[in-house]
């Protein structure tokens, strides 16, 4: 791996996570000025649980890369080969599940379920979608 490759990927790492801050705090600031103090606190909390995790990922993965997990490799920004592949593997069953998900919301919606019920509960499967095809990806290769 090249020196100018490292430093592109710690560039853009680093751009990205003061990026996410930005947003994080915007967002709250936004939030805040509109009269939702609880929901802007939620916002901050997760925001930066978020990136305090992506934090703590990068230093295990520059510290010890030969024995850190491939989802901290990921999230550190420091992926080779194989975790590319496994995100990559991971992201296109999230895909594929939005062809099975998508009609189903539609169905249960016709049916007579509660519309945003059925739209809340879209991330929450598509996210579960990914961690449980990212684990089972990551085992088998």
């Amino acid at each position: 791996m090249s020196t100018t490759d490292r430093r592109t990927r710690r560039a853009a790492w680093w751009a990205g996570l003061v990026t996410g801050l930005a947003a994080v705090l915007v967002l709250a600031a936004v939030l805040t000025a509109d009269g939702d103090r609880d929901t802007a606190a939620g916002v901050l909390t997760g925001g930066l649980l978020v990136l305090g995790l992506a934090a703590v990922a990068r230093v295990r993965t520059t510290r010890h890369a030969a024995s850190a997990a491939t989802a901290a490799r990921v999230a550190g920004g420091e992926p080779d080969e194989r975790d590319r592949l496994v995100l990559q593997r991971s992201a296109a069953a999230v895909g594929a599940s939005a062809f099975l998900v998508a009609p189903a919301s539609l169905v249960a919606s016709l049916t007579g379920a509660d519309p945003e019920t059925v739209l809340g509960t879209l991330p929450w499967i598509f996210i579960a979608v990914g961690v449980v095809s990212f684990v089972l990806t990551d085992r088998r290769t």
